[in-house]
């Protein structure tokens, strides 16, 4: 049904066009910690799905600017921790309303434990804070918390065995969405089992 009538009347459509400054930095310590930084501003013109017909698009003019850190630590010979943190403002051209799925703070944390020289383990959660779904602002996607986790072992040098199981508590979340009245549902608990060769 979206796609029925794709630009109401004028059955053509402008290209989408990205504006894009970013600056960052990198600093690596002695002691194994890495601090990665960029601050950027990103100016748009896109289609988006009407708040109010999902069969038609309408063209939406968005300005968003945000910081990511990232640290990278060497807590000890087998365990590093990775960090990261986003935080993102944005506008819809002239208005005060916030262009959709633009979270304002996004973090994840990652855990490598190294147990063994053949085994180890990583575990980690992920927060992304509530967004709306519309870019009238009528709808919010609620914000969620997902915990991962993952067991390798390596059978060779040549070969790895690797178990990833996402989301550990069984969190039921949305992760985006298409329009008001379809959201995404993120997958319950599930685990993937992999093999992994270099030849």
């Amino acid at each position: 049904e979206q796609f029925a009538n794709i630009n109401g009347d004028n059955n053509q459509l402008d290209p989408d066009t990205y504006k894009n400054s970013e600056l960052g930095m990198k600093w690596d310590l002695e002691s194994g910690m890495s601090l990665t930084a960029a601050i950027f501003e990103s100016e748009q013109t896109s289609l988006s799905v009407s708040d109010t017909d999902a069969e038609r698009f309408d063209v939406t003019e968005s300005e968003i600017s945000g910081v990511e850190l990232q640290l990278t630590t060497q807590l000890t010979e087998s365990w590093a921790l990775n960090t990261n943190y986003s935080y993102l403002d944005g506008t819809n051209g002239s208005t005060d309303l916030t262009p959709r799925e633009v979270p304002a703070h996004t973090f994840s944390v990652w855990n490598k434990i190294q147990i063994t020289e053949l085994l180890g383990v990583a575990i980690g959660a992920t927060y992304q804070d509530e967004s709306y779904i519309d870019n009238g602002n009528t709808a919010v996607l609620p914000s969620y918390t997902r915990v991962d986790a993952a067991v390798y072992y390596q059978v060779s040098p040549e070969m790895r065995v690797l178990l990833n199981i996402e989301n550990l508590g069984d969190t039921q979340y949305y992760p985006n969405a298409h329009a008001t009245h379809q959201v995404t549902v993120g997958a319950p608990l599930n685990a993937t089992l992999s093999l992994s060769g270099k030849f």
